[in-house]
């Protein structure tokens, strides 16, 4: 009986080429660079929000009444003019702005987020040493090797 050398073993030209990428890994890239391109076009306004968020924030909201004297719900001012007018007519403190009653300011504020202040000076300086001493409590750890010079008998 004669064997079939087409069964088993190594075939010339069969298999993946070398260097030719899985079909998984080539998707996997094709997102990852989908996702850079995005923020890549997006940079000024991600930094923008993620330095206002180490900051700290302010807004300006108010709180409408309306002519039965039901209150609304409280709205983000973003008018440069009224934020403007409150902070000089209110010195920062809750209330109206003048005579008119049926809208009442108020400050909210955001604490600075340290890990996000932590996170963009690694970015910017580059990350610190971080060096922890777990197991000598400060002593030096192993042996000193001292080197002289010796004359040769």
């Amino acid at each position: 009986m004669e064997t079939d050398k087409q069964h088993g073993g190594k075939r010339e030209g069969a298999g993946r080429k070398p260097g030719a990428l899985n079909k998984k890994t080539l998707k996997a890239m094709e997102v990852k660079k989908a996702y850079l391109d995005k923020v890549r076009r997006n940079v000024d306004q991600l930094f923008n929000a993620q330095f206002s968020v180490a900051k700290g924030t302010q807004m300006l909201f108010v709180i409408k009444t309306d002519s039965k004297g039901n209150r609304r719900k409280p709205e983000i001012v973003t008018d440069p003019e009224i934020i403007g007018r409150f902070l000089e007519e209110n010195e920062g403190m809750d209330g109206t702005l003048g005579s008119d009653d049926s809208e009442y300011f108020f400050l909210t504020t955001r604490m600075p987020d340290s890990r996000t202040i932590s996170d963009m000076l690694d970015r910017a300086l580059g990350k610190p040493d971080q060096a922890i001493d777990v197991t000598s409590n400060g002593e030096t750890i192993g042996a000193t090797i001292v080197f002289e010079d010796k004359p040769t008998e």
